[in-house]
């Protein structure tokens, strides 16, 4: 068995005489929670779309379950920015899509035990906009977890949400990864956020993009929400917010 559930070998990418990533080096192992970080514009959604196959690296190489993944589509479940529910079908029905287009088996019983388990059961057969934003996201998620693939990518899926919704967002979040333990690469800009989810983060360079650090989160799990008040947490917080607005310290 592969120890990795994604490698990603001296990746660069261009678009034109843009160059946006330069020579990335990113792991993430089986059952490991790691985060990307890094100023706008810096490749970390470009970085997703080479994953997923949409694009082609310029240079590098990428490996999903210790498998040649370049230019190959299929291989993740996918979370994006935004929800990106059809808003033709019921919750049950968006939940279910991924399948219905890779060609897997539909299991609508397994769709309506999942929307017990994060609450959304007296919602299966109701449309997108009846629910709430934080609902939209943890069906978007759904929609990826029920994809059955080992490596989730999750690009910025909360930057949309209230600080209050954003918190309770985390807290369900890492409840339904300590009891799945899937693979996980989340993109976010927001350094507690990294901190709070993830067993390591990677923090970016501005365009093009390098690999700054590379930092271990030394936090146990399951992790809970006191642990932002923790003085090793607050100095690591200090010091990804230095690493990424070039102060010294």
């Amino acid at each position: 068995m592969p120890e990795h559930a994604l490698t990603v070998q001296a990746l660069d990418h261009s678009f034109g005489d843009l160059q946006v990533l330069e020579g990335i080096d990113l792991t993430v192992g089986k059952g490991e929670f790691v985060s990307v970080v890094g100023p706008s514009g810096s490749g970390k959604s470009t970085l997703f779309h080479l994953i997923g196959g949409l694009l082609t690296p310029s240079a590098g190489q990428i490996a999903i379950n210790g498998e040649p993944s370049v230019g190959r589509r299929g291989r993740i479940g996918y979370m994006p920015q935004q929800p990106a529910l059809m808003p033709w079908r019921t919750i049950q029905d968006n939940v279910v899509l991924a399948r219905e287009i890779s060609r897997k088996k539909v299991d609508r019983a397994q769709a309506r035990e999942w929307l017990a388990r994060v609450g959304l059961e007296d919602f299966a057969t109701a449309y997108p906009h009846q629910l709430s934003g934080g609902m939209q996201q943890r069906v978007a998620f759904l929609r990826a977890l029920l994809a059955e693939q080992e490596l989730l990518c999750l690009d910025e899926p909360f930057s949309a949400l209230d600080a209050m919704t954003r918190t309770e967002m985390h807290r369900w979040l890492l409840d339904i990864w300590e009891a799945d333990r899937r693979a996980i690469l989340f993109v976010t800009h927001n350094i507690e956020e990294a901190l709070l989810l993830s067993d390591t983060v990677y923090v970016f360079t501005r365009r093009p993009a390098t690999v700054l650090e590379r930092i271990t989160v030394p936090f146990g799990r399951p992790r809970r929400d006191e642990v932002v008040d923790d003085p090793e947490f607050v100095k690591l917080r200090r010091r990804l917010t230095d690493l990424l607005t070039g102060s010294p310290r």
